[in-house]
């Protein structure tokens, strides 16, 4: 009897060091700083917009301008910098991105992310919208300033502000954060 005291005391304390430890992992993530590092992966209605062979990617992005969706699709690589003394600890998260005002995309991440204190990890989150729809409206100038700015001759900053809800597994239970966490930063534009 003694032994299954001592088994299931065990277990408790266990469990309650893998609760805090989560815990405190989540706090930390929300105490991290959030910057903007680099876009990769670009693609514009399925044409490799990096694509080493600039004619045929000229061509096929011209042809593309006459259907009735454009997907734009893309990474968008964060910096996570851990400021504080507790590894900062991510099991995916909900992400409403805005651009210069104008929401464009939401989406999830169902990645695992641990950062250790004094330490800058990379968040990357692969993005997507209708850039015809997008084009549309108010946006359209947000959208031709992004664009702009993508290839560096934007006269004006790009401001890029993200809503991250992060996912924390608590005791084996992947439990949503109750509030969103604000991410900002501006690129592009001259100098």
């Amino acid at each position: 009897m003694k032994r299954i005291i001592a088994l299931c005391s065990f277990a408790l304390v266990m469990f309650s060091c893998n609760v805090g430890q989560s815990l405190l992992g989540a706090y930390s993530l929300t105490q991290c700083k959030y910057d903007f590092n680099s876009i990769s992966n670009i693609s514009l209605g399925g044409v490799n917009v990096g694509s080493d062979n600039l004619v045929s990617s000229a061509l096929a992005l011209a042809s593309i301008f006459t259907k009735s969706s454009i997907p734009l699709q893309f990474t968008l690589n964060l910096d996570v910098k851990n400021p504080g003394v507790q590894t900062a600890l991510l099991n995916g998260l909900q992400y409403i991105l805005e651009i210069d005002g104008i929401q464009m995309s939401t989406g999830a991440l169902d990645s695992k992310i641990q950062v250790a204190p004094g330490e800058t990890g990379k968040l990357p989150l692969n993005l997507s919208f209708d850039l015809k729809k997008a084009m549309s409206g108010q946006s359209a100038d947000a959208i031709k300033n992004l664009a702009l700015n993508f290839v560096g001759i934007g006269s004006e900053p790009t401001k890029v502000n993200f809503q991250l809800k992060p996912s924390f597994d608590i005791g084996g239970q992947l439990m949503q954060s109750p509030a969103f966490i604000p991410v900002s930063f501006s690129f592009g534009g001259k100098k």
